[in-house]
């Protein structure tokens, strides 16, 4: 019981800093000194956790590909490739908020860690038509990339949970299709619920879709060309961003000058501390063993199985931010139970829905983070969007329940 107190505590401070407009990587560092304080823990060994989640090969493996997504941005907006982009796709697309929501659902196919970053330029120049306030291009953005990460066997928390259950990824993805159908129907009726286009903004002459679809294809073949190296030829996410930096360096003929200016105006300081502190946070969980007191507490609690199934993983979500970690906490504890019960395959669509409703709500979600810094939105307007669809999509969980 002791440590869900202590948990509740760090989460009362999170939600009264964030209230009071304090900035997030504060906030992560804070709690993580708060977490180290009610599990007393010695300074060198907080400095060694804090050294580990900065410079282990995972972190810094993370961090480059942040940091090289921002680079990639900026040089296919200044050389307006993304105007190319969302031009070209709205000329074969019925209507122009298919591209709205098009474009993060289609970076969202690669598994990138903060990847919502990438396509937050795209829903920015495609919102351009349409009068939207910074909060719901952020919403938009989020909602949108994660369509797959239910059902994708390329996630490796859909992998993770399908090895940990003993079933196969399509099994699971079967199970949880209801989840990622879900996803798109209420995102089309929240995100675009009210969305009016202003006049005068789209004045895109009529052209062959066919030549449309070309200008697209080349306009996205390095965001296809990353997804061929990583998914395809499984090579590190660093390695292929670096080397299609380096390939639309060579091609748009960038002096060095202008590579420098482009590398100094792309990292954000600001936005590595941000990152940092949220992987110090994660670390610090780890160290003093928070979660696993929270699961033993649960399992031994003897409450119902539902409230359990939905309770473990939604906190473990919420307070790591990441679909491996609720799966590699929670599934473990939870599995025993449920297969003890009936409806085996309703439990574990539960179980994977509310540990990931958690991580969409967990302010160390690096997408959120990194969508609302883009937009520079409002993160309690974002939060109130977020609220009634992602309850919503989690009722979705009654359709395994009832047909398997």
């Amino acid at each position: 019981m002791s440590d869900v107190l202590k948990i509740l505590v760090v989460l009362v401070i999170f939600a009264v800093l964030l209230r009071r407009k304090i900035f997030l990587g504060t906030v992560m560092l804070l709690g993580s000194l708060c977490l180290a304080f009610l599990y007393p823990t010695h300074p060198i060994d907080f400095l060694s956790g804090l050294r580990t989640a900065i410079l282990s090969p995972v972190s810094l493996e993370m961090t480059g590909t942040i940091v090289l997504t921002m680079i990639l941005e900026n040089v296919l907006r200044k050389t307006e490739t993304l105007k190319r982009m969302v031009i070209s796709l709205s000329r074969f697309l019925p209507d122009y908020r298919l591209v709205l929501a098009a474009m993060p659902a289609v970076i969202g196919l690669l598994p990138s860690p903060g990847g919502a970053v990438f396509s937050a330029p795209m829903v920015n120049e495609a919102s351009v038509a349409f009068r939207v306030r910074p909060e719901r291009k952020a919403f938009i953005n989020y909602w949108f990339r994660h369509i797959w990460e239910y059902i994708s066997p390329l996630y490796p928390g859909v992998i993770l949970a399908a090895g940990v259950a003993g079933i196969s990824c399509r099994d699971l993805a079967i199970i949880n299709a209801p989840f990622a159908l879900s996803v798109i129907a209420w995102g089309g009726l929240f995100c675009f619920n009210g969305m009016t286009k202003l006049t005068g903004t789209n004045r895109i002459l009529p052209a062959a879709k066919g030549r449309a679809l070309v200008i697209f294809c080349r306009a996205f073949s390095p965001i296809a060309l990353i997804m061929l190296l990583v998914i395809v030829a499984g090579l590190s996410p660093v390695l292929a961003l670096g080397g299609v930096v380096l390939a639309l360096f060579l091609l748009h003929k960038f002096s060095p000058d202008r590579i420098w200016h482009t590398l100094r105006e792309s990292v954000s300081p600001r936005m590595l501390f941000m990152v940092a502190s949220i992987l110090v946070f994660q670390e610090t969980l780890r160290c003093t063993e928070a979660l696993t007191g929270i699961s033993e507490f649960f399992t031994a609690s003897g409450l119902p199985i539902i409230l359990i199934v939905v309770s473990l993983p939604f906190l473990t979500g919420f307070m790591t931010g990441m679909t491996i970690a609720y799966v590699g906490i929670s599934f473990p504890l939870l599995l025993p139970l449920m297969h003890n019960g009936s409806h085996f395959s309703g439990l574990l669509a539960l179980a994977f829905g509310s540990g990931f409703a958690g991580v969409m709500l967990s302010p160390l979600h690096l997408c959120l983070v990194l969508t609302r810094e883009y937009f520079n939105a409002d993160f309690s307007r974002v939060y109130r969007m977020l609220l009634l669809p992602i309850f919503l999509v989690l009722l979705a969980a009654v359709i395994p329940f009832v047909f398997l």
